[in-house]
């Protein structure tokens, strides 16, 4: 790359200008399948026995629909076997979302950068969206499988950024390893953005729903830019405090403390009802773990931490 290339490159990256910044690297794309089948759940009214040929022609998509619908999760008093039972057992809408979440994932790049941990980043992103979608449940704030959708993708520009722009954001990451910081705040301090911003503008240039867009956008936004985006009262509030759990690859017993505030701050969730909403995640984290081949053990000091909070605070 010449030194102007690089000089404009640099300009783009210090002021979040992203069309510019992924001008001469592109993004890298979903595979053609996924979509195709994006496409088709982004229609105002889709067909349904298209959508049925397409889920099942991914056999990945396929199998982790199938086993998460009959997860914990979701309690089924009988399990689906296949995508056209699925839709009858639980809805369109949420067969849908769940898709959505899955087939993004699918076309997800794995960077090569020695610190990217793939298995803590994939754990980190379930682990958020199940205490989101927990969490939306008992606050009765927005639909429960796009609360956990939206929360599952919001950290989408991490490994796009350190496949695309690994000599600038590797060092952040890094940055972010060994610092008590947040992530976006670090980002925010280096380039003037954050990876919430990032993430909106490669989802939209991934044809993601519009709303999706919105909560990537918004996950790491001071609560103040939340209200004056309208986002507050939206499932975007259960995904905003979800993203302050710990990453299960440094458990911060100060950040844990602070989702438990803002859970009851933004959520009205207290320690009782706290304790269910990890109860539940706990439940079920194994069986979905498991559709990504992802160790269970992996979870555990962040999961063992927020239940010792949980059983300090009963003492108080």
């Amino acid at each position: 790359m010449g030194i102007l290339a690089r000089i404009k490159r640099h300009a783009a990256v210090a002021k979040g200008n992203f069309a510019s910044m992924f001008n001469e690297i592109d993004i890298p794309p979903l595979p053609s399948a996924i979509t195709r089948l994006i496409n088709e759940l982004n229609m105002s009214e889709p067909d349904v026995n298209k959508l049925v040929r397409l889920i099942s022609s991914e056999a990945g998509i396929l199998a982790k629909l199938i086993k998460t619908v009959n997860s914990p999760l979701f309690g089924l008093r009988r399990p689906a076997t296949n995508v056209r039972h699925a839709i009858t057992l639980l809805g369109f809408k949420h067969v849908k979302s769940i898709v959505l979440a899955y087939a993004t994932m699918e076309g997800i790049p794995k960077p090569d950068s020695a610190i990217f941990d793939h298995e803590a980043f994939w754990i980190d992103s379930l682990l958020k969206a199940m205490f989101a979608r927990a969490m939306a449940k008992r606050s009765q704030v927005g639909n429960l499988d796009d609360t956990f959708t939206a929360t599952l993708l919001n950290d989408i520009a991490l490994p796009v950024l350190l496949t695309a722009w690994q000599e600038y954001y590797e060092p952040v990451v890094e940055h972010w390893k060994n610092s008590e910081m947040r992530l976006s705040d670090i980002e925010r301090k280096q380039f003037g953005w954050d990876h919430g911003q990032a993430g909106a503008w490669i989802a939209q240039s991934w044809n993601l729903p519009e709303d999706m867009v919105c909560y990537i956008g918004g996950h790491n936004l001071e609560w103040e830019k939340m209200e004056e985006l309208g986002l507050s009262e939206t499932l975007a509030k259960a995904s905003w405090v979800s993203a302050l759990l710990p990453s299960v690859m440094k458990p911060n017993g100060a950040r844990a403390h602070r989702m438990m505030e803002q859970a009851y701050t933004r959520l009205g969730i207290g320690p009782e009802k706290f304790s269910s909403c990890l109860a539940e995640v706990r439940h079920a984290v194994g069986e979905i773990l498991a559709l990504f081949e992802l160790p269970l053990e992996k979870c555990a000091p962040v999961l063992d931490q927020m239940e010792n909070l949980l059983r300090e605070r009963v003492v108080e």
